[in-house]
């Protein structure tokens, strides 16, 4: 029911923090039939590679366990930043839901969460480490879904046009964009929309913090990124606005719009999640991807990202919740959604058959990227006021004249008045 409202190293990652105690499922449990209440925010009922693969595999588990059935409500990241505290508040969290790496501490803090069950430490083939994915109390509350990191995506056909090639630094990206704009194109796709929670503006700030060796909160957990590699990622935003190569909707641009405008061809580049490059692949041709930018110091390595799976706080239904997660993240279900572009989370996974086709090749050399060029990171529980900075502080930027120096101290203020 739907309402709307990483051929690659095949190494054992031990995870021992996983082992939890006291946190078996309740005698009260019910038995018989469950309806697991299921929050995503990716739509099944929609054409796209991703969508398909989780209509299928939904499908699939149903099929092999008769008795747990999975209610789905498609909620969107920002309305699940929302409405999530309050539902566990209430006792209505769902049983499970998808929740996108940053924000799981924060989210943890809040108290969204149900502790992990001990059928969970007998999982240890993760291929990234899932210490941070925890709550105040040090607890696992939430197992990778997929894995992603940033990639420079470039319309082929524009560069030749303008007669330019691909760029590798950050400086160049510039002056390619600038080339590109005044051929009639937006050079460099990005957006200070906060209506996504900001996802475009604060993934790629998220990979270049990592790009150039900055860690975002100090031990104490406050902002503390306006340094002078911090400022470079503000810098280059002042230099594209300056060189008139940022949209012209750019204020507004979401993720999705800023992706939508490299599919039909409008703009020339873009830093965006390796998600993207099978379902760009199939819809324009003349889309490419390729490594990070360097910055002028560091080098190409961005952050491991991705989306989780946890228990929403006071489910009645652990066991089947935990079941639906095994599976969900398992060989079999991890094989199909490698379909769409996402990166499976386990090993296990990649001793599928579909992962030695030629149909795997594009998800392959992905998942070998994110393993080669991306590292994860432990976040604080201020995500999102740190997203929301980054937008308004983009849209001064863009509309006031602002300094990129000014935009990262500005983002780090907001950070830290949360």
């Amino acid at each position: 029911m739907i309402k709307k409202p990483w051929a690659l190293a095949l190494v054992t990652a031990v995870v021992a923090s996983l082992a939890l105690s006291g946190c078996s499922p309740s005698a009260s449990e019910p038995k018989g039939p469950v309806t697991l209440n299921y929050w995503d925010f990716l739509d099944p009922s929609q054409a796209n590679p991703r969508s398909k693969a989780l209509k299928e595999n939904i499908a699939k588990f149903e099929a092999a366990n008769p008795d747990i059935k999975i209610n789905l409500s498609v909620v969107s990241l920002g309305d699940m930043l929302n409405r999530l505290p309050q539902a566990a508040a209430a006792g209505q969290a769902p049983d499970v839901f998808k929740m996108f790496t940053p924000v799981v501490p924060q989210m943890a803090s809040a108290g969204v969460y149900s502790p992990l069950p001990d059928a969970a430490s007998k999982v240890t083939d993760w291929l990234r480490p899932t210490d941070t994915l925890a709550g105040p109390d040090g607890k696992p509350v939430a197992v990778p879904y997929e894995y992603r990191t940033c990639a420079l995506y470039y319309n082929q056909k524009i560069l030749d046009q303008i007669g330019a090639t691909v760029p590798t630094t950050y400086d160049q990206v510039v002056e390619v964009a600038k080339k590109a704009a005044a051929a009639g194109y937006t050079g460099f796709g990005t957006g200070f929309s906060d209506t996504d929670n900001s996802a475009i503006i604060s993934t790629f700030f998220n990979c270049f913090m990592t790009q150039v060796d900055q860690e975002i909160w100090n031990k104490d957990g406050q902002a503390d990124f306006a340094t002078d590699k911090g400022n470079e990622f503000g810098n280059f935003l002042a230099k594209l606005r300056d060189a008139k190569a940022l949209g012209s909707n750019v204020v507004s641009d979401t993720y999705g719009t800023v992706a939508d405008g490299m599919a039909s061809g409008t703009v020339a580049m873009a830093v965006l999640g390796t998600e993207r490059a099978v379902s760009f692949g199939s819809q324009n041709k003349d889309l490419k991807w390729t490594a990070l930018p360097k910055a002028s110091t560091g080098d190409t390595t961005g952050t491991t990202i991705g989306w989780t799976l946890g228990i929403g706080n006071g489910s009645k239904n652990t066991e089947a919740a935990w079941k639906f997660i095994e599976y969900m993240t398992g060989p079999e279900a991890g094989a199909l959604m490698a379909t769409g572009g996402e990166v499976p989370t386990r090993a296990a996974t990649y001793q599928q058959p579909f992962f030695a086709t030629p149909e795997a090749k594009t998800v392959n050399d992905i998942a070998a990227y994110v393993k080669s060029n991306s590292e994860p990171r432990t976040y604080s529980n201020t995500w999102t006021a740190l997203a929301t900075g980054l937008s308004q502080s983009g849209q001064k930027l863009t509309l006031n004249g602002s300094s990129g120096n000014d935009f990262i101290r500005s983002a780090q203020d907001a950070a830290n008045k949360n």
